[in-house]
C-alpha cells in the first residue's frame, strides 16, 4: 500500500514557486510510490488565525497522512505545523522557500514577531527541515532552530528540450507585435519592491533612446500600479509591455533575449531557473542563492543589489554581443540540466520521505 503524503498548498489554482514545485512532484514518478493528497489552504488567516488552524486540522485529521509536507514558513507554515501536531501527524517536513522577516514591505513589529517567534517555532516543531538553497541552510535561524536538518534540495528547473523554442518564441513576439530583430529583456515574478522594481525602473529609463530594446514585465503584485505609473511614458511608446500573469511563461522566455532579475533578497528563484532552462543569459543581483545558479561571466552576470549603473552596464554587454548571449545562454541551460534537474530533486525528496518512514 502506498504511503500517503499530504502537501500543503495555497490555492491549487494559483501561482508561485511552492505551487510549481508541488505540481511537479505530484506529477512525477514518485506518484507511483506515494499517494499524494493536497492540504489546500483556500483563505488567509484572520485575527489570531484560529479559523485557519481548525480548517487545516480537520483536513489533516480526515486524511491521516503518513507524512505532512509543508512548503514555506510565514503564518501559513506556522498554522500548518500546529494543525499537524494537533492531528497527531508524526512525520512533518518543512521546506523553507524563504523567510517572511526578509520582506521590505512589513512593519518592524511583524518583522520582529516572525524573526524571533513565529518562524523559529515552526522550525522547532517540524520533524525534518530542508531548504531550497545552501545559502538558507547557513542562516542562523536555521542552524539554531532545527532538530533534524536535512540540508538543501534545490528547486528543480523544467526540461524544455523537447519544445520548439524558436517557433514558440517567434509566435509570442508576433502576438505582441514585436519585431524579430528587437532585443527583449524580460523580468518574471512578483512585482514588489523586494524584487528590485525600483532598480528596474531606473534601468529601463537608461535605454530611453534605444528603440530596438524592449522590456517585458510578466507578473502581478503589490507594486504593479506604481511601476506602471513610473513607466507610463515607456508603455505609451511601446518600449515596456506589461503582460500580467501568464499561465505559460515558457513562451515569453523563448521569445526573449535576456533575463533581468534585480531582486534585493532571494532564496532560489524558480523564474531564474526557468530562464536558464530556456537558454537565456541573465543579469541578476548577487543575493541569496542566485550565485548557486549563475556563475558570473559563464552563465550570466552577477551584480550588486541596488546598483542600476552596474546592472545597465552588464545588460549592454549582452545587448552588444549576440555571440555572448548565445554562449552564456547555452551554458546556463547546460548547468541547470546537470545540477537542478527534476530527477535529482525528486530523488532527494524521496530520501527524506524514506528517512522519516524508516
Amino acid at each position: 500500500m502506498k504511503k500517503k503524503v499530504m502537501q500543503h498548498v495555497i490555492q491549487i489554482s494559483g501561482i508561485g514557486g511552492p505551487l510549481t514545485e508541488y505540481n511537479r512532484l505530484i506529477n512525477s514518478k514518485l506518484s507511483e510510490k506515494y499517494q499524494f493528497v493536497p492540504l489546500e489552504q483556500t483563505f488567509t488567516p484572520k485575527y489570531l488565525g484560529f479559523n485557519l488552524l481548525i480548517d487545516l486540522y480537520k483536513k489533516i485529521k480526515r486524511e491521516k497522512p503518513d507524512i505532512l509536507h509543508i512548503r514555506g514558513l510565514q503564518s501559513e507554515g506556522f498554522f500548518s505545523v500546529l494543525a499537524g501536531k494537533m492531528a497527531g501527524c508524526k512525520n512533518i517536513i518543512v521546506c523553507v522557500h524563504g523567510f517572511y522577516f526578509d520582506s521590505l514591505e512589513i512593519s518592524r513589529i511583524k518583522r520582529y514577531l516572525f524573526r524571533k517567534i513565529i518562524e523559529p517555532i515552526t522550525l522547532r516543531l517540524a520533524d525534518s527541515v530542508y531548504c531550497v538553497c545552501e545559502y538558507a541552510v547557513k542562516r542562523d535561524i536555521i542552524q539554531n532552530n532545527t532538530k533534524n536538518l536535512f540540508g538543501f534540495i534545490h528547486n528543480a528547473a523544467p526540461d524544455f528540450s523537447k519544445l520548439d523554442k524558436i517557433k514558440i518564441g517567434s509566435d509570442f513576439r508576433r502576438s505582441l507585435n514585436i519585431k524579430q530583430n528587437d532585443i527583449i529583456i524580460t523580468t518574471i515574478g512578483r512585482i514588489s519592491k523586494d524584487k528590485g522594481f525600483d532598480v528596474l525602473i531606473e534601468v529601463v529609463k537608461r535605454f530611453e533612446h534605444e528603440d530596438k530594446i524592449k522590456f517585458l514585465i510578466v507578473g502581478d503584485g503589490p507594486y504593479l500600479n506604481q511601476t506602471k505609473l513610473a513607466l507610463s511614458s515607456e508603455v505609451d511608446k511601446g518600449k515596456v509591455i506589461f503582460t500580467g500573469k501568464l499561465t505559460n511563461v515558457a513562451s515569453a522566455l523563448f521569445g526573449s533575449d535576456i533575463f533581468a532579475f534585480p531582486t534585493l533578497h532571494e532564496n532560489l528563484s524558480i523564474a531564474l531557473l526557468e530562464a536558464c532552462a530556456a537558454s537565456l543569459p541573465s543579469v541578476v543581483t548577487n543575493v541569496g542563492g542566485n550565485h548557486e545558479i549563475i556563475i558570473d561571466g559563464e552563465t550570466g552576470f552577477l551584480v550588486e543589489p541596488n546598483n542600476p549603473e552596474e546592472f545597465t552596464d552588464k545588460l549592454k554587454l549582452l545587448i552588444d554581443s549576440k555571440s555572448k548571449r548565445i554562449e552564456l545562454g547555452n551554458n546556463s541551460c547546460t548547468r541547470v540540466a546537470a545540477f537542478f534537474s527534476e530527477e535529482l530533486n525528486f530523488s532527494q525528496i524521496d530520501n527524506i520521505y524514506n528517512s522519516l518512514l524508516n
